[in-house]
């Protein structure tokens, strides 16, 4: 079924759970050629995760450090220091080189054209909130703001925007205190020129602020739609330029929602908000705070949900059985594991159980490929149904050699001694 016009994609907010221990991620060392940066690897694994559970615009997901204090770091911002937890600002600010650049190609290389990246920075009044000026560098929050904009911000966002298909400003404290009126100027003056379009991030409660929220020129706002209703009945009743990303899974809950209960606050707001405005359906905010099975799994059900109210129900699956007379007219395959040398055996072979090919390797993916180049199997609809075969009991015949159990053909996997 092809997609409707308005069909939302499929996107994260930013931080997902960390594949490796925290402390290497916070090691700023610079890694040697012979030593893996842990960083990269784990930001590689993020992604592959986001792109296996359907979301087509991944963000880098991992960071080697929160993403308030990474923003704020002596490495790469002069005029600040740290006291423990605590950010001071001692002289005025300057960026000293780029914060998030690599890691930011790390993930556009790893992701396949087809998707799309959305990378999060963290607002500047965010980041101000977090500080402390020490003496007289700058008169008030108003002061410092702006030059964290102008100085930190700003300059990052147009360091990575030819890697990135969306920019993603992240302002939690919108949602929890008071609109100031110089942020509408301030967003105005740091956004002004960026060449992809903006996405403003507010977890949390926005009914009372998203008023004001309009007034910035960005092109999605993303926020959270879980806790209640009146959000998008607020919506409604606003006229604005900007389209809706639609947060439709907790993040502060490790229960994974049912496809339903997703697909349920999908429809309701959309059925209120419009379905036109809405151009991402993603969790409520980061899923660092979730176990990466949870965080996966989430994602997935969020994906299902999208696909159930803009595209229906899948259809049923059904097998067909063959008769003799329509099996593959070159022969059938025989797959084997050899525990010894740890490799699947793939053999072809004619009706007289003439062996035509043999092929092996440890990579189930290999072997397709290997099948496939070599034109093994016919080409007509029952060989297309072959190779959809030979491909599942191979993908069995790997899980079974690298969990170390045992493969028979034909036969489900079981656990060692059961049958």
């Amino acid at each position: 079924m092809p997609k409707k016009q308005n069909f939302p994609s499929t996107t994260v907010i930013g931080s997902y759970p960390v594949f490796i221990p925290q402390a290497l991620l916070t090691q700023h060392a610079a890694f040697s050629d012979e030593v893996e940066d842990p960083v990269e690897s784990s930001i590689q694994l993020s992604v592959r995760d986001f792109l296996s559970a359907g979301i087509e615009y991944p963000s880098t997901g991992q960071t080697r450090d929160s993403f308030i204090r990474i923003f704020l770091d002596p490495e790469y911002v002069s005029g600040i220091e740290k006291h423990g937890s605590e950010t001071i600002v001692t002289a005025k600010i300057a960026r000293r080189k780029p914060i998030r650049l690599a890691d930011v190609r790390t993930a556009k290389e790893t992701i396949p054209a087809y998707y799309g990246l959305k990378e999060p920075v963290t607002d500047p009044y965010t980041l101000a909130r977090n500080c402390r000026v020490q003496g007289a560098t700058y008169d008030n929050l108003k002061d410092l703001t702006y030059a964290i904009a102008r100085e930190i911000v700003r300059p990052e966002l147009e360091s990575i925007q030819e890697y990135v298909d969306y920019l993603q400003v992240d302002a939690p404290y919108f949602s929890v205190e008071p609109f100031k009126d110089y942020i509408v100027d301030l967003y105005e003056e740091m956004l002004s020129g960026l060449k992809v379009p903006i996405v403003l991030h507010v977890c949390g409660d926005t009914f009372s602020v998203f008023r004001e929220l309009t007034k910035l020129k960005v092109d999605v706002i993303s926020l959270d739609f879980t806790s209640s209703d009146r959000l998008a009945d607020e919506i409604a009743l606003r006229n604005f330029d900007q389209q809706i990303g639609l947060g439709c899974v907790s993040t502060s809950s490790p229960i994974v929602e049912p496809v339903k209960t997703i697909s349920d606050v999908i429809r309701r707001v959309s059925s209120k908000v419009g379905e036109n405005r809405i151009r991402f359906i993603h969790p409520a905010c980061g899923e660092r705070g979730l176990s990466l099975d949870a965080a996966y799994q989430k994602n997935v059900n969020l994906t299902l949900a999208r696909n159930e109210v803009y595209l229906g129900e899948p259809q049923a699956a059904h097998s067909v059985s063959l008769e003799e007379s329509e099996y593959d007219p070159n022969g059938y395959f025989l797959v084997q594991v050899d525990n010894q040398e740890q490799q699947i055996v793939v053999s072809f072979n004619s009706y007289d159980h003439l062996p035509l090919v043999r092929l092996q390797s440890s990579s189930g993916e290999k072997l397709i490929s290997a099948i496939i180049d070599n034109k093994i199997i016919s080409d007509t609809e029952y060989g297309k149904r072959h190779l959809g075969y030979v491909g599942y009991e191979i993908g069995k015949a790997e899980t079974a050699l690298r969990n170390k159990l045992p493969y028979r053909q034909d036969r489900p996997l079981s656990l060692p001694g059961i049958y």
